[in-house]
């Protein structure tokens, strides 16, 4: 398994990405022999598949997540085919396939990406990455998980207490306690400088700029008031019309002193540990639940919390445009849909997008249905062309 380099810091990121991945010229004799985009068909031959992927032998695959080295040995057992995974952050997943692309290189086959902005906005349009849907899977999917792309499971940044240390249920019940003077220093979080996912949380929390002000109301008896810092850094900034409570809120987080982790495993251990006294609080992927263990560690999600207790987002697979390892690509993404390849994600908090797969979820893991969690969803457009300004009022109320 590959580690990638983190190799810039998510403000050098974003100048990379949103100065466009660049318009690609897709090859169009590559896109009919592997029947993707306008040649893509409603079925395969999976025998056929499975015959000229064994003569290619390989498959390299960029991922967002670590598990994909847990199906390196039975992918080839079963399949006799090498699976080659690079762990990448998904921003710089796409900023290293364009890199390549326009120099003529072409080495990557599939993308396991969870940066849905850039996706649509860009890569897809772009025709840098390609939608494919295997026909056994397709039936146990909704509409808008096949379509623009496959989506393979739904992740979620969330809120996290210490269940030791509070076991009849979380501390706070507002994100608005999350300023409270009692949590000073005491928020753990990825930097939305450097993590994009953390910065995607933000951006969702002040396009919910309505329900913010209504618990904001809730929890205080009375209309917000805006900071003086706030509305100046409102009349600094060309983007922004109107000062909004999800801007104050911002603004008293800050002011809160959070403390920034680079490691999600990090921030959850932080939360978990039962040795403390007087534990953190903090925002992390929801599957780290698995990292629980009896006896050391013991964190749990905020269900209740008001307006609502975290952020979901897609992880999608596609195939890399000009992929030189095309019928592995889609075997591997046909396997990662399959209840095989879908184990090392088959954790409490990674909600599988196939409707049996997640209803055997909720059996086995006692969880509330992905429906049902009263999570906010990213919005891939507000969060692409919103990006500049949020970043500039993030730095105007640092």
């Amino acid at each position: 398994m590959r580690k990638s380099t983190n190799y810039g810091a998510f403000a050098l990121s974003l100048g990379m990405a949103f100065a466009s991945l660049g318009t690609v010229r897709a090859d169009e004799a590559w896109q009919k022999s592997v029947g993707v985009g306008a040649y893509a068909s409603v079925s395969q031959d999976w025998a056929a598949i499975e015959a000229a992927a064994r003569q290619e032998g390989q498959v390299v695959i960029y991922s967002v997540s670590s598990r994909i080295a847990k199906l390196v040995d039975g992918f080839q057992e079963r399949y006799g085919i090498e699976i080659i995974g690079y762990d990448i952050a998904s921003d710089l997943q796409l900023e290293k396939l364009s890199r390549e692309h326009r120099a003529g290189v072409h080495s990557v086959d599939v993308l396991f990406n969870s940066e849905s902005s850039l996706l649509l906005n860009e890569a897809l349009p772009d025709q840098l990455v390609w939608n494919f849907i295997p026909d056994s899977v397709a039936g146990d999917l909704d509409p808008s998980e096949m379509t623009p792309l496959l989506i393979q499971r739904h992740s979620s940044r969330i809120v996290y207490y210490n269940t030791a240390i509070h076991p009849d249920g979380a501390p706070i019940d507002s994100l608005w306690d999350m300023t409270r003077e009692e949590w000073k220093g005491r928020t753990l979080l990825p930097s939305p400088l450097e993590d994009s996912l953390s910065a995607n949380f933000f951006q969702t929390i002040l396009h919910n700029s309505d329900a913010m002000a209504a618990a904001y109301k809730r929890e205080f008896g009375e209309d917000i008031n805006f900071s003086e810092d706030v509305l100046e850094a409102v009349a600094e900034n060309a983007t922004i019309e109107a000062p909004t409570a999800s801007m104050e809120w911002l603004h008293r987080f800050l002011k809160n002193e959070p403390v920034f982790q680079s490691s999600t495993t990090k921030i959850f251990k932080n939360i978990g540990d039962i040795t403390q006294e007087n534990p953190p609080i903090g925002i992390t992927t929801f599957s780290k639940m698995r990292k629980n263990k009896t006896g050391v560690y013991s964190a749990g999600p905020a269900f209740d919390l008001d307006p609502a207790f975290g952020v979901t987002y897609p992880t999608a697979l596609m195939i890399a445009d000009m992929a030189p390892h095309p019928n592995a690509a889609k075997l591997l993404i046909r396997h990662m849909m399959e209840e095989e390849g879908f184990a090392p994600w088959n954790e409490p908090g990674d909600y599988a997008a196939r409707a049996t797969l997640e209803a055997q979820q909720l059996s086995d893991f006692g969880l509330p249905a992905f429906g049902d969690l009263g999570l906010w969803s990213v919005d891939p457009e507000e969060i692409y062309y919103s990006k500049f300004g949020f970043l500039a009022l993030y730095l105007a109320l640092s």
